[in-house]
């Protein structure tokens, strides 16, 4: 009962609403939810748990949607205390986000902004360690997110890593209630309600794997209303 059908409004930061101001004090509001609600967390403890036991000395991430590239910039910042060298790209189809990322929110140059077509990602096969998306995958219908995800596991080594939302009425009417608070932009208030119901439950995600033909899949549901998918690509 408490999980709704999932809708596809699209977001008003995908449709390229609000002046560039508008967009930076946006992408800063994610920042802010990602910090404390719990989204870096999903991706980096992903991460460490990926690293126990590899011994290795450098690693290559591939974020996708990145946005306003606070998770990458957080993964190299994760790396410079683990003393581990690392080589991070981010790629958004919107270049307004990532001008408006590199200009106004400080993305460190050490994180590699590139310009893509998701949906039709420029990278050969097992390019990069690890692929990873946040808050990304609920932006798409259903055969999207399977091309996706086939095409993060055709690119990624080690890894392919999602941090999303839980589709469910109590975080959406906490967002309802909770956002006019947390984000300063009227882009944030509308679109946190509308993402949620546009999010996955846990097995909805399972079987969006399975049909991309991911294998080794982990699927998790993390406090509050986020959910954790691992995969393992490597070869047996």
């Amino acid at each position: 009962m408490l999980t709704p059908k999932r809708i596809y409004e699209e977001e008003m930061l995908d449709a390229g609403e609000g002046t560039d101001k508008d967009v930076a004090q946006s992408l800063s509001d994610l920042r802010r939810i990602n910090r404390f609600l719990g989204g870096r967390k999903v991706i980096l403890r992903a991460l460490s748990t990926c690293l126990d036991g590899a011994n290795l000395q450098k690693i290559s991430l591939l974020d996708v949607g990145t946005g306003s590239a606070d998770m990458p910039m957080a993964v190299a910042a994760d790396c410079h205390r683990r003393g581990l060298e690392s080589f991070i790209a981010a790629v958004d189809l919107s270049e307004r986000h990532l001008r408006i990322s590199r200009a106004r929110l400080g993305v460190s140059s050490e994180v590699h902004l590139v310009r893509a077509d998701c949906l039709r990602l420029p990278f050969p096969a097992r390019s990069f360690d690890f692929v990873t998306a946040s808050l990304f995958l609920h932006h798409f219908r259903d055969d999207d997110v399977v091309r996706l995800l086939a095409d993060f596991g055709r690119i990624a080594k080690r890894a392919v890593i999602v941090n999303d939302l839980v589709r469910n009425l109590v975080p959406y009417y906490f967002t309802r209630i909770a956002f006019p608070l947390l984000g300063t932009s009227f882009l944030t208030q509308n679109d946190g309600p509308v993402s949620v119901l546009r999010a996955f439950t846990a097995e909805e995600m399972k079987d969006l794997a399975r049909r991309a033909g991911l294998n080794n899949v982990r699927v998790k549901r993390l406090f509050p209303y986020r959910l954790s998918l691992v995969a393992d690509v490597r070869s047996p």
